[in-house]
């Protein structure tokens, strides 16, 4: 063979090795990232009744994560709440018309990544307890459960939540009078802050918007 018929083998000789060694990384690369622990637990809260939605994050486009959970019509269980602290990603955690009886918020706690909690028409929601999701960065809280009574030191240690933007809390909020004001002062994100069927008043609500005038108050 004449050495300018073999030029040309050289190279495409070459090009092939070169693009089995790219391909190689490439299964590497995927093969290194893949979540299959994610998955595993998105598939195990879907046997018990969840719908769980992926997403692309920010800075990850190879794979879609877990991050939002939705409970509908259940029993939250305590190893329900285990599985969700297993997915890191975890972004919204939504339940409507569950029974919380059994939610551990200890375990929830530890989903560092959790911005939106909300509970719509929950039942026995452990209200005192939420102190436990302060490490959470939450944005959002949104709790409604007619069950539970909710009173000015219930709400002491919310100041605590130091992301926080949005506050709903939907339950019997006869309780809950003016004094409780001064713990939504210290949230510096406070954006909203909404407790239907308090006993705060007009007058409550004008001496806390002058320290916090951007705050709009529902009560």
């Amino acid at each position: 063979m004449s050495q300018a018929s073999t030029k040309p083998a050289l190279k495409w000789t070459l090009i092939v090795i070169v693009g089995m060694t790219a391909l190689g990384a490439v299964f590497v690369v995927l093969l290194s990232t893949y979540p299959a622990d994610e998955y595993r637990v998105a598939n195990e809260l879907r046997k018990r009744g969840f719908d769980v939605i992926y997403y692309w994050l920010d800075g990850d486009k190879i794979w879609y994560r877990p991050t939002n959970v939705l409970g509908k019509y259940q029993s939250i269980t305590s190893d329900d709440c285990r599985l969700f602290c297993q997915l890191p990603r975890l972004y919204y955690l939504l339940f409507m018309c569950c029974d919380m009886s059994d939610l551990n918020l200890d375990e929830i706690g530890n989903c560092r990544e959790l911005h939106v909690f909300q509970c719509n028409d929950a039942t026995h929601f452990p209200v005192s307890e939420l102190v436990k999701l302060t490490a959470c960065p939450f944005w959002t809280i949104y709790v409604e459960s007619k069950d539970v009574d909710l009173n000015d030191s219930d709400l002491k240690e919310f100041a605590k939540f130091t992301h926080l933007e949005t506050l709903f809390l939907m339950f019997n909020n006869a309780g809950v009078t003016d004094a409780c004001l001064e713990y939504f002062e210290k949230i510096p994100t406070l954006k909203e802050l909404k407790l239907p069927g308090s006993s705060i008043t007009p007058e409550g609500v004008e001496e806390f918007k002058k320290k916090r005038p951007e705050v709009k108050v529902y009560f």
